[in-house]
C-alpha cells in the first residue's frame, strides 16, 4: 500500500496570552484567539468551541478531499463540532478535573492532556486529575481512539477551555480585591495581587463560576512560554503502575462477576460447527455456564483457573473463517492487486513510497477484558474500549442473552 503525503497549510494552533474575556458578537474572530464557553455550574466549568456556524457557499470545483488532508486531519476535523462538550473543571479544593473521551492503553495520553492544562491553567502538574470518560454517545467521533490522533484533535480544545478558566480565576480575584486583571497573575495554582494579596484557584472556583452559560474569546500561551508543553515529564500514573497500585478492570469488585473466558476458533471469523463433549464440560467444576457466542465458546467459572481448565477441554469443530487457507504472502498479494492507480497528478510536489506494515497487536500491557453487570431493564459495562460509543450501540442491539444447552449451576470450588 502507499503513503502519500501533500503540502498543505494550517492555521497555527497557539497565540498570544491575553487575560480578557468578550462577549462573542457576528464577526470574524481576530487571528489568534480562540472561541469558548464558560458554562453555568456551582464550581468553574469551561469548554472551547472550535467549528463556527456553516454558511452558505455555492458549489465550486474543487480537488479531492483525500489530496489536501490525511486521515489524521479528517478524524480532527470529525472530532471539532463536538469539542465544547468535553470540560475542565476547577474544583473548590484546588486540583483540576477532566474527563479525557478517549482510551489510555499505555501512549500516555493522560499525562500529555494534564500537561495542556497545566501550562494554560498555570498549575501544578500533580494538581491535575485527568480520567477517562463513559460511553457518551452525543460526543459522536470526538470518542474514538486510534490513528495517533489523540493529541492532535484535543490539542487545541483543551488548551483553549483551560486557558478560559485562568482569564475567569483572574477576573473573580480582580472583582474581590478591586483591582485590575492586569496586576494580577497567577502562578502554581496561585493568584497574587498587590499589597502580597493571594488566593488559591480553589478559593477563587466558585466565585469564577459562570451563573448563565456565555460564549467568550481567548488567546493561547505563546511557545516560548511553554512550561509544561515540549518538556521532559514523567508519566503521571507510572509509579502506580510499576508497583501495582493502577486499578484495571479486572481490579475492579462487581458483586456476583464471575470468571468467564472464550474458546476461540483457529482462523478468523470461524464459527462453531459442533461440540462433542458439552455435557462433560458442563459438569466439570466450578462451571457455571457453557454458551455458543459468535467468535466461539464461552466458558463462565467461578476461577479463572476453572475456566482455562474447561476451555482447554473443549472439543469444538469449527468451520472455516474468510481467512481460511490464507497467509501472509497471499494478502499481500491480493492487497497489491486492488490498488488502483491515482487518476489525477498531484496538486503539489510529492513523495511517494511504498511500504509493507506487518501484522502487530498493539496491545496495551492490560489483559483484554470486560466486567458486564446485565439487568432484566439495563446493562452496566466496564471497559477499555477505543469505540465506546459503536460498542454500546451494538449491545443495546443485542437480543436477551441467551444460555445454550447446558444448564446453568451454581458456582462451587
Amino acid at each position: 500500500m502507499h503513503s502519500r503525503r501533500r503540502n498543505v497549510r494550517r492555521p497555527p494552533v497557539t497565540g498570544t496570552d491575553s487575560s480578557s474575556q468578550q462577549e462573542s458578537v457576528p464577526q470574524p474572530l481576530a487571528r489568534r484567539r480562540f472561541l469558548g464557553y464558560v458554562l453555568a455550574a456551582p464550581t468553574l466549568l469551561t469548554a472551547a468551541r472550535l467549528v463556527a456556524p456553516p454558511e452558505a457557499q455555492a458549489d465550486v470545483p474543487s480537488p479531492e478531499i483525500t489530496e489536501l488532508i490525511d486521515l489524521n486531519e479528517v478524524m480532527t476535523a470529525a472530532a471539532a463540532p463536538t469539542s465544547g462538550l468535553i470540560t475542565v473543571e476547577v474544583n473548590t479544593d484546588g486540583t483540576v478535573s477532566f474527563a479525557l473521551p478517549r482510551a489510555e492503553v499505555g501512549q500516555g495520553i493522560t499525562t500529555s492532556t494534564a500537561m495542556l492544562i497545566a501550562e494554560e491553567l498555570d498549575v501544578p502538574l500533580a494538581r491535575v486529575h485527568v480520567t477517562l470518560a463513559d460511553a457518551r454517545p452525543e460526543l459522536l467521533f470526538n470518542q474514538l481512539t486510534g490513528g495517533s490522533n489523540t493529541t492532535f484533535s484535543t490539542y487545541t480544545p483543551v488548551r483553549v477551555a483551560a486557558a478560559i478558566a485562568r482569564n475567569r480565576l483572574l477576573r473573580a480575584a480582580a472583582a474581590e480585591w478591586g483591582t485590575s486583571v492586569t496586576e494580577l497573575t497567577l502562578k502554581a495554582g496561585t493568584v497574587t495581587g498587590p499589597g502580597n494579596r493571594s488566593a488559591d484557584i480553589g478559593a477563587l472556583s466558585s466565585k469564577a463560576a459562570g451563573v448563565r452559560t456565555e460564549q467568550v474569546t481567548v488567546g493561547l500561551k505563546p511557545r516560548d512560554m511553554f512550561t509544561f508543553i515540549g518538556k521532559p515529564h514523567s508519566r503521571t500514573d507510572a509509579l502506580a503502575a510499576v508497583t501495582g497500585r493502577k486499578k484495571l478492570t479486572l481490579d475492579l469488585n462487581i458483586p456476583d462477576a464471575l470468571p468467564t473466558m472464550v474458546c476461540r476458533p483457529p482462523t478468523i471469523n470461524g464459527k462453531v460447527k459442533a461440540v462433542s463433549n458439552l455435557q462433560e464440560v458442563s459438569s466439570m467444576p466450578g462451571v457455571t455456564d457453557v454458551a455458543v457466542i459468535s467468535t466461539g465458546m464461552a466458558v463462565r467459572a467461578a476461577t479463572f483457573g476453572q475456566c482455562i481448565d474447561a476451555v482447554r477441554a473443549l472439543r469444538v469443530s469449527w468451520k472455516p473463517g474468510r481467512a481460511h487457507g490464507k497467509s501472509d504472502a497471499s494478502v499481500l498479494k491480493e492487497l497489491k492487486a486492488a490498488e488502483l492507480p491515482l487518476g489525477l497528478p498531484p496538486l503539489t510536489p510529492s513523495v511517494e513510497e511504498t511500504f509493507t506494515f506487518h501484522f502487530r497487536s498493539n496491545s496495551a500491557l492490560e489483559p483484554s477484558c470486560a466486567i458486564a453487570d446485565v439487568r432484566p431493564d439495563r446493562a452496566e459495562i466496564w471497559s477499555s474500549l477505543k469505540a465506546p460509543i459503536v460498542a454500546k450501540e451494538a449491545i443495546a442491539g443485542k437480543p436477551r442473552w441467551r444460555r445454550s444447552r447446558c444448564p446453568r449451576r451454581s458456582a462451587s470450588p
